[in-house]
């Protein structure tokens, strides 16, 4: 199997739109999977999370990873320097109501971008939902 960078893949197929548009679906299929690898990488120690739990089933909302049992949550907001949906108006409103919704349910959901990742502020801020969780008092059934 030949695997190619998005960038050697555009030089082979030339300036073309849709080649253009080929390359940049394997540079955003590329970038997702190295975050994605970030972010397990920062998960270590940690109980492994559900990933894409649906959480809200009337608007089928998701969360990019999650822990039920300790209702903590982590949504990744990528795409912020260039335009992506999480900065455009409406993804944001949507964006807004989708966490307000989850506060209501009783979740805590920690936001980061991939700058959180990079410095490992993702992980402290986990240690800390987690340390918080175990220390709320338990209620009698």
């Amino acid at each position: 199997m030949i695997h190619l960078s998005a960038l050697d893949a555009a030089r082979l197929l030339g300036n073309s739109p849709k080649a253009k548009s080929t390359a940049n679906q394997v540079r955003k299929a590329q970038q997702v999977t190295t975050l994605h690898d970030k972010v397990l990488a920062q998960l270590v120690g940690f109980p492994d999370p559900v990933i894409e739990l649906l959480f809200h089933h009337k608007r089928k909302w998701r969360f990019d990873y999650a822990w039920p049992a300790s209702m903590i949550a982590l949504e990744i907001h990528g795409g912020i320097h260039s335009g992506g949906r999480h900065t455009r108006g409406r993804g944001f409103v949507e964006d807004r109501a989708k966490m307000n919704e989850a506060a209501l349910l009783g979740w805590t959901v920690l936001e980061v971008t991939p700058e959180h990742i990079k410095t490992s502020q993702l992980r402290a801020w986990l240690l800390k939902a987690f340390e918080q969780t175990n220390n709320q008092p338990r209620t009698q059934p």
